[in-house]
């Protein structure tokens, strides 16, 4: 790895962990951040491209830094995620848009990032399923009121969220239910970006993790061990 590549990817890492804890803490990332390290890392991008001039790098460069920017602004477009986490991409695709990883599908950063980052938040599904389900095997009645929900309804909730017994103190956890008519129903705001809070203890509520986090995490892991689109392929070839 040379020294360009070395202090781009310390510039995106410090930045991408300072914005992810900025985010946990105040669900708001400043904008200085991304300008500041989109700033930096595209200088050091440019210093790059002018060292090594190939026109091949140059086109995939600027392959890389549209895709990503592109994808990164469509996501966000369709409320699929929050601005802080477009601006993210943007500045890594900026900073180190060229990268071969030890294991990849392609080179554009940015892209493997966000793919990473969103395949890593899946644990987080797998982790409040699991929990659930130990809370049924030892007999907890987690669906209490909401016998008469469909199953596939119940079984989507473990997946996105739990009960618990004083939901109005969580901070940063929101409503995964509502009530019509007397009755409670589970409510699946997938793709909403502002929530309300509880509005009773008892109450199923959903972790508001905010996926800069991940991002931050799928950044990371494609610079040490690489794509895990690739890993997953390579590991289905395999079996």
């Amino acid at each position: 790895m040379n020294w360009l590549n070395l202090a781009r990817i310390i510039i995106i890492a410090c930045g991408m962990i300072y914005a992810s804890y900025e985010d946990w803490i105040k669900r708001e990332v400043d904008d200085e951040v991304w300008i500041l390290c989109g700033a930096a890392g595209g200088i050091l991008t440019a210093v790059d491209l002018l060292m090594k001039w190939n026109l091949n790098l140059f086109i995939a460069t600027g392959i890389s830094i549209a895709l990503s920017a592109g994808l990164a602004i469509a996501f966000y477009y369709f409320g699929l995620y929050g601005g802080a986490d477009a601006k993210a991409i943007i500045m890594i695709s900026l900073a180190l848009p060229i990268y071969y990883a030890p294991k990849s599908v392609h080179p554009f950063t940015g892209l493997a990032s966000l793919s990473n980052g969103l395949l890593l938040s899946l644990g987080l599904l797998i982790a409040l399923f699991l929990w659930n389900l130990q809370a049924i095997i030892r007999g907890k009645k987690i669906f209490e009121g909401f016998e008469h929900e469909k199953t596939i309804r119940k079984i989507a909730a473990m997946f996105l969220g739990v009960r618990v017994k004083n939901a109005r103190e969580k901070k940063f956890w929101f409503p995964l239910e509502e009530e019509k008519n007397g009755k409670r129903f589970f409510k699946f705001g997938l793709f909403e970006l502002e929530f309300e809070g509880a509005k009773r203890d008892d109450c199923w509520i959903t972790p508001g993790i905010p996926l800069l986090i991940f991002i931050t995490g799928g950044f990371l892991a494609y610079i040490l061990v690489g794509d895990f689109l690739r890993l997953i392929l390579d590991a289905l070839t395999l079996a």
